[in-house]
C-alpha cells in the first residue's frame, strides 16, 4: 500500500501594492529619524605640551555645536532648520504609504501616489547630497589641522531613507490603475426588445439557428380529411 503524498502548503506572497506601502513607510520613518541623529562629528585635538585634550562636537539637522575661544576651548551652539525639507519629504512618504495600505481604491489615485513618492525621494536625496558635499568640503578644508570629521548615524539613516524611497518608487511603476466598472444599462419598461438569432456554423453543412426566443404560437399543419 502506497503512502499518502504529503500536501504542500501554499505560500501567498504579499502584493506589490502592500510591499510598496511598507517600503515607503520605512523610508519616511528613516528620513524623519535621521534629522534628529548626528549628521557628522567634529573632533578637535589640542596638544598642551605635557598633556593633550580632545573633544567632539556634534552637528544635526537642528543644532550645530562648535568650539569657541577658551582654555583649552569652549563650546557654542546654534539652531539649524536644515531638517525642514526632510520632514516634508517624510510626511509625503507616510501619506503615500497610508494611501497604499489603508486607502480605499488606491490604484485609482496611482498618479498622485507616484508623484508624492517621487517628490519625497528627490527631497531626501537632495538633502543627502547637500550633507555629504558639506562634509567632504569640511574635511578637505581642515586637512592636516587639529579638526577631523566623521559621518554620524543620521547621515547613514538619511542615505538608507533615500535608497528605500527609490525602491518604493520603482515598485509603484509596476502597478496598473484599475479599470472603471462597466455600467449595465437596463432597458426601459416600454422599450421594445429585439431578439437576435445567433447561428452556429459547423465545419461542414448549413448554418443552424441556435438560442431562438421562446414562442408558443406554433400550430402544426392540419391533416387532410379522408373520404
Amino acid at each position: 500500500m502506497s503512502e499518502p503524498t504529503p500536501s504542500v502548503p501554499v505560500v501567498r506572497l504579499p502584493s506589490r501594492r502592500l510591499v510598496a506601502g511598507v517600503v515607503l513607510l520605512l523610508a519616511g520613518l528613516l528620513g524623519i529619524g535621521g534629522t534628529f541623529a548626528d549628521l557628522y562629528e567634529l573632533n578637535v585635538s589640542v596638544n598642551l605640551g605635557l598633556t593633550s585634550f580632545e573633544h567632539s562636537f556634534t552637528v544635526t539637522s537642528w543644532v550645530t555645536n562648535y568650539p569657541t575661544t577658551g582654555l583649552p576651548f569652549g563650546e557654542g551652539s546654534r539652531t539649524n532648520y536644515f531638517g525642514v525639507p526632510v520632514i516634508i519629504a517624510g510626511a509625503l512618504a507616510l501619506y503615500t504609504a497610508n494611501l497604499l495600505l489603508r486607502g480605499r481604491n488606491p490604484l485609482q489615485r496611482l498618479t498622485t501616489i507616484r508623484l508624492a513618492a517621487a517628490a519625497a525621494t528627490a527631497m531626501i536625496a537632495g538633502y543627502v547630497w547637500f550633507a555629504v558635499t558639506n562634509l567632504i568640503d569640511s574635511m578637505g578644508t581642515n586637512a592636516g589641522s587639529t579638526f577631523t570629521f566623521a559621518a554620524g548615524t543620521g547621515m547613514w539613516l538619511l542615505v538608507a531613507a533615500a535608497l528605500t524611497g527609490a525602491l518604493g518608487s520603482v515598485l509603484l511603476l509596476g502597478l496598473m490603475p484599475e479599470a472603471p466598472l462597466a455600467v449595465t444599462q437596463q432597458p426601459a419598461a416600454d422599450e421594445a426588445i429585439v431578439y437576435q438569432v445567433d447561428v452556429d456554423t459547423p465545419p461542414m453543412g448549413f448554418e443552424v439557428p441556435v438560442d431562438l426566443p421562446p414562442t408558443d404560437t406554433y400550430q402544426p399543419p392540419a391533416k387532410p380529411e379522408q373520404h
